[in-house]
């Protein structure tokens, strides 16, 4: 099949699947798994491979995400049962308010999103957001959303992070140059995701398990203190910090080596749910805490773990049938603008691989060798690769999937809510990017 081919079976692939999920009430995991092997018949991949790539793709997911998904998911428990996350919540209505808690969360979350994963983010935090939108009244779809979308910003546009890291090598752009720039543009990008995330009127309550505890805790004698109440959040996010910057200075060093261990997500939220002990006191050696709080997270974790996987499979089978690449080679061969052939390029694969990472990588390979016959610098193609990135999160991605899981959003929500605010925020930085070029600053 042609690259135009594979385009509108992979457009007509993603309306069936939200149809099944929204209209015929099909659950989301059936449905991707359906529209996956449905897609890979129409576009022509050998039957067998078509299993294998579901397989390979699911299981890399699963393995990069899951057991990460399940300590996020041990860590909130603990924090719901034992009134921390509302400790917590106190606390920030108390210094923002209710009217500013939005750009609270956003900023906390940009801010930990340049050496964390936005996934990670989503997943330590939620607990504490969803019982920020039960005190304020605020809906998930809003407060879910900023949460995602502060740390998938700053991840998509600020090195150290894998993606800019690697595409600022690519193009040979000063690293601290792109890490200031990075920042300078991230700004505009925060606020009209924000802003966006504003706009939406819809209600969605936050997930009960994330509640419960907060709507039978009243007595503020009965909360733990503040500094042990954010304890377990903040040693897992420190240590990814630490090993972050670490490896950006010499991955080869021995200190190095041994934070990128305890730095690891996986590593750090299970030293982070170990600290959550705490929190429980005398009751950290019984039954109820050490099995029945873990089952508890088991159920929990099992929906976000299997509908991400089977987004994977969906990423790596669109990966596979190279349509990205082709299409990224036709727009760069078009006669498109110089500054917005990066962007486009990385929006194109972003929205068709689901990663921003490889997005914004592409996007710098195929702009290297022509940036000498461009009138543009080597930064602001940096930029406006990073920009183009953040563009269009969907149904490919387990960002997406965590972040709607976690936020308690149906798809037709999700899509609204996650792919409307990357796509604000995208527009948003490279306007930035555009200005700054404009008048010569990059």
């Amino acid at each position: 099949m042609t690259s135009t081919g594979i385009i509108i079976a992979f457009i007509i692939a993603i309306v069936l699947m939200v149809l099944a999920i929204s209209k015929f009430k099909v659950h989301a995991a059936m449905a991707i798994l359906i529209i996956v092997l449905g897609l890979g018949v129409v576009i022509g991949i050998d039957p067998p491979a078509i299993v294998k790539t579901v397989q390979s793709g699911f299981g890399k997911t699963i393995g990069d995400i899951g057991i990460v998904i399940l300590l996020g998911c041990l860590l909130g428990k603990v924090l719901e049962e034992t009134g921390a996350a509302v400790s917590i919540t106190n606390s920030t209505l108390k210094i923002f308010g209710k009217k500013n808690v939005i750009w609270a969360i956003v900023v906390s979350s940009a801010i930990l999103g340049i050496p964390v994963f936005a996934d990670s983010v989503v997943i330590v935090l939620m607990p504490v957001v969803s019982t920020l939108a039960l005190q304020t009244g605020a809906s998930m779809a809003q407060f879910g959303t900023v949460l995602y979308l502060g740390a998938y910003i700053t991840h998509s546009l600020v090195p150290p992070t894998p993606g800019p890291l690697a595409a600022a090598a690519l193009l040979g752009v000063d690293l601290g140059q792109a890490i200031l720039w990075g920042i300078v543009v991230s700004v505009p990008a925060v606020i009209a995701a924000t802003l966006y995330c504003k706009t939406l009127k819809f209600h969605i309550d936050p997930k009960e398990e994330f509640i419960k505890t907060a709507k039978n805790i009243t007595d503020p004698a009965k909360l733990p203190g503040l500094f042990v109440s954010y304890l377990p959040i903040i040693i897992p996010i420190v240590l990814i910090m630490v090993s972050s910057m670490l490896n950006a200075v010499d991955k080869e060093a021995p200190l190095a080596k041994a934070f990128g261990f305890v730095g690891s997500p996986l590593v750090a939220l299970l030293i982070g749910v170990i600290f959550s002990l705490i929190l429980t006191g005398k009751e950290w050696k019984s039954k109820k805490v050490l099995n029945d709080w873990v089952e508890d997270g088991l159920k929990m974790s099992a929906m976000p773990i299997i509908v991400t996987g089977l987004g994977g499979a969906l990423a790596l089978l669109i990966k596979d049938a190279k349509v990205a690449e082709q299409l990224a080679d036709a727009i760069g061969k078009s006669g498109i603008p110089p500054l917005f052939i990066p962007f486009i390029i990385s929006a194109v694969v972003n929205t068709i691989t689901g990663s921003n990472t490889l997005g914004v990588m592409t996007g710098a390979a195929i702009m290297q060798p022509l940036l000498p016959n461009l009138d543009i610098s080597a930064l602001a193609t940096f930029l406006a690769c990073a920009s183009g990135a953040q563009i269009f999160k969907h149904t490919n991605s387990s960002g997406f999937w965590v972040t709607a899981s976690l936020s308690n959003m149906n798809l037709p929500q999700a899509l609204r809510s996650i792919g409307g605010a990357t796509a604000a925020s995208g527009i948003a930085s490279f306007i930035a990017v555009f200005i700054l070029n404009i008048i010569g600053l990059i």
